[in-house]
């Protein structure tokens, strides 16, 4: 490649694709950012604490509590 097509391509460059490409860039930035935004924002589903013998309750109860609690960790979200 010559000096003066080095030369024209570059100019080509910087005058028609690289506005495309940051144009293309600022946009995602812009989804990912506004989708970062939502997904800090949206709550959070409150799983109760894990009961323990400490708690006073029967151990069948306990057992089932935090059987159901772990349910609960495991699940996978649906239709947020």
């Amino acid at each position: 490649m010559t000096p003066k097509q080095e030369h024209a391509l570059r100019e080509y460059l910087q005058e028609s694709i690289l506005p495309l490409v940051e144009e293309v860039l600022v946009k995602k930035l812009g989804q990912a950012m506004t989708f970062a935004k939502e997904e800090l924002t949206r709550p959070q589903p409150a799983v109760p604490d894990a009961l323990t013998t400490a708690d006073k309750e029967s151990p069948e109860y306990t057992d089932g509590w935090n059987d159901c609690r772990q349910a609960m960790l495991s699940a996978k979200r649906v239709g947020v």
